[in-house]
């Protein structure tokens, strides 16, 4: 016992932490706080130790905050995948109910009288507004119009091709593509943020434009 103490002295004195010196004389740790307790380093081997106790400290809680990180996004995706389940299919009054308030949100409404106009850059929301215009509407595509609105990473081919997939209007009826930035943004957009820049849907037909001014008009009133 006494030599096991005395080179748990000894390896303390080289700067060696509680854990190695348990590993290496398989004692408890409680045992050598005992023994160690009125044991101090060298000032320069104390130096060297908290230098290297700090730098495993940061990897050990790094590693930590990495691995709290995946488990909270890993819990966040699966109760959106829970959650995503309690929509189900539409309706046909419900993407009629949708589509309307949609439109109220995002929709041009200036010109509400004679023109239809949707602008947005997330495909998901096009695609949707697109099935209201179809289905709702009983709006032809070949009705529609469309154009790009890209920023310089994008060009407008590749604009026109991916928005005419989303939303299957032929690139004939695309308009001319506008190259432009927001002056709010000041060129500091990440290039990746929109990597297709933002479509605008516009349909020339003023009974549907008064309809769905209509129809707006009945769900503002509810409240």
């Amino acid at each position: 016992m006494r030599k096991d103490k005395n080179l748990a002295i000894q390896l303390r004195k080289q700067g060696k932490s509680y854990n190695e010196i348990a590993r290496i004389l398989k004692a408890p740790k409680s045992t050598l706080s005992f023994w160690l307790r009125n044991v101090k380093m060298p000032p320069e081997i104390e130096k060297r130790f908290w230098h290297k106790t700090r730098k495993k400290w940061a990897r050990t809680i790094t590693q930590f905050n990495k691995q709290r990180t995946r488990e909270t996004k890993q819990k966040a995706e699966e109760f959106q995948r829970s959650a995503a389940k309690d929509i189900g299919a539409f309706s046909k009054r419900e993407l009629f109910l949708i589509g309307v308030a949609l439109y109220w949100a995002e929709g041009y409404k200036k010109r509400l009288r004679w023109t239809l106009q949707f602008c947005n850059s997330d495909p998901a929301m096009i695609k949707l507004i697109m099935r209201f215009f179809k289905e709702t509407c009983n709006v032809p595509k070949e009705k529609m119009r469309a154009s790009a609105q890209i920023h310089p990473n994008v060009t407008p081919e590749k604009a026109i091709n991916y928005w005419s997939r989303i939303t299957g209007i032929s690139k004939k009826q695309f308009t001319k593509t506008y190259s432009q930035i927001s002056l709010s943004s000041k060129q500091k957009r990440p290039p990746n943020t929109l990597p297709y820049g933002t479509l605008r849907i516009t349909i020339y037909d003023t009974q549907i434009a008064n309809k769905v001014k209509g129809w707006i008009e009945g769900i503002a009133k509810q409240f």
